[in-house]
């Protein structure tokens, strides 16, 4: 299935579209999977920098970016930002949970 053809669920979580994306139930534009693979391997990126900033680490225009987001099913950037901040949020807690045992 192209996520083109069908969106991904607004409210899909980092590992539901990666997993969506490893397994091949998404399928984007070679363009937009390149920022893909970027944003999966760094989710900093998403979650803090700007469009332009995202757009230059990945080697893709802003356009691409935005696209990105539309295709994750998401409204804009900011709506697709809580999904990469949401990750990096549980990262951080299952690290101190570590560090506390």
């Amino acid at each position: 299935m192209s996520v083109s053809d069908h969106g991904a669920n607004r409210s899909a979580t980092f590992a539901d579209l990666k997993g969506g994306i490893a397994c091949r139930e998404l399928v984007f534009p070679p363009q937009v999977e390149k920022l893909a693979a970027v944003a999966f391997a760094r989710p900093e990126l998403l979650a803090f920098d700007s469009a332009l900033e995202i757009a230059a680490s990945a080697g893709v225009s802003k356009t691409t970016v935005a696209r990105f987001a539309r295709l994750l099913g998401k409204r804009s950037l900011k709506e697709a930002r809580s999904v990469f901040r949401e990750e990096l949020r549980r990262r951080h807690e299952a690290d101190a949970r570590r560090a506390g045992q």
